[in-house]
């Protein structure tokens, strides 16, 4: 088997799953659009559908964590912040504001009965505020107020992904960053 099999079935899943949700996202519509034969497809995701959305979910959203640490230890809190909003509502306006985030649609969509995808998203999303708060402690920051204000951030984007999808405007990352920079330590 091609050693991108996995890499081509875990994008396809990604971005189906940010256009179409995962209810709109079939196995049959992947293998079609990674090229990627079911026995190859099953040979890496024996669990199927779930333990895809489960694995793409955990890789790409555990690699992001690691982008907005980089970020936030290069830039100034606030500048890293507005660089990582700015960047994720060129993305949306670029795609026609068709795109879901990649981590809070399995969050919003996915069956209660997929512990799978539920502890996948639960890693990631625990990572991003993570993330936030360490960059926020360096900034200056007591550690309870950091935590707090990280988990505050992530839902603050996530929030914005959905408005801005739903209203077809970036606006809502901009008024995200405007409250956010508002509590970080100047």
């Amino acid at each position: 088997m091609p050693s991108d099999t996995r890499d081509r079935l875990t994008e396809a899943v990604l971005l189906s799953v940010r256009e179409h949700g995962y209810a709109g996202t079939s196995m049959q519509d992947l293998l079609r659009d990674s090229g990627v034969s079911s026995s190859s497809a099953y040979h890496f995701f024996p669990g199927g559908k779930e333990e895809l959305v489960a694995s793409a979910v955990r890789e790409s959203g555990l690699a992001a964590a690691s982008r907005i640490a980089d970020v936030l230890a290069r830039l100034e809190i606030a500048d890293a912040i507005t660089k990582i909003f700015d960047a994720a509502a060129a993305e949306m306006e670029s795609h026609g504001y068709s795109l879901g985030c990649a981590i809070g649609v399995p969050a919003a969509e996915t069956p209660s009965d997929s512990t799978a995808i539920q502890e996948a998203v639960s890693e990631v999303l625990t990572a991003w505020a993570d993330a936030y708060r360490d960059g926020l402690v360096a900034a200056g920051l007591d550690a309870d107020t950091a935590a707090r204000l990280g988990r505050f951030i992530v839902a603050a984007y996530e929030g914005s992904v959905m408005l801005a999808r739903a209203i077809r405007s970036t606006e809502p990352y901009r008024d995200a960053v405007a409250i956010i920079t508002t509590q970080l330590p100047i």
